[in-house]
């Protein structure tokens, strides 16, 4: 479509360099290849990994991974002690046991809930048999509901084994 007035060309002459200076505009806005690929996604997780944790003759724990990239493992769960240790705020918390419910895998049960210092998780797993895993169990499957002290809650997709040291 060619404009058939002086004025109309000139606007159809206007509107193409506006349109080019934007295009222009966005290409210079482009991030430079030698741009860091973005920082991984913690997916909003409030706790820090813990570190390798050591379990005393006979004892068995659950632990779980966040579904992060990469998983973090953030909660470790016994039976005795009956408590759940996670690293939060710079500080590592052990919680007592408060409630339970399911059958017991391992001395660990399917649901259980663990509360202290304004914090309440409620830890809920399945478990299975691996050929070859002997002493412990796979939990191809968790969540924790971590509920803080102003009443918030977020649920954490998990996965992890439940591991038991050799008397």
């Amino acid at each position: 479509m060619t404009p058939r007035t002086p004025q109309g060309r000139k606007a159809l002459i206007a509107a193409g360099l506006v349109m080019a200076l934007t295009f222009a505009g966005s290409v210079a806005l482009a991030a430079p290849k030698s741009q860091k690929a973005p920082p991984l996604d913690n997916g909003g997780l409030a706790f820090a990994e813990l570190p390798p944790q050591e379990l005393a003759a006979g004892q068995c724990a659950l632990f779980l991974w966040a579904r992060t990239s990469p998983p973090r493992r953030f909660l470790m769960a016994t039976q005795n002690p009956a408590s759940a240790r996670v690293s939060l705020d710079g500080r590592t918390l052990d919680l007592p046991l408060s409630a339970w419910d399911g059958e017991a895998v391992y001395g660990v049960h399917e649901t259980q809930t663990f509360a202290g210092e304004g914090v309440t998780l409620t830890v809920r797993f399945t478990a299975e048999e691996r050929k070859g895993l002997v002493g412990g169990l796979v939990v191809p499957s968790a969540s924790v509901e971590y509920r803080d002290a102003a009443g918030w809650e977020t649920v954490i997709p998990a996965a992890g084994m439940i591991a038991c040291q050799p008397a």
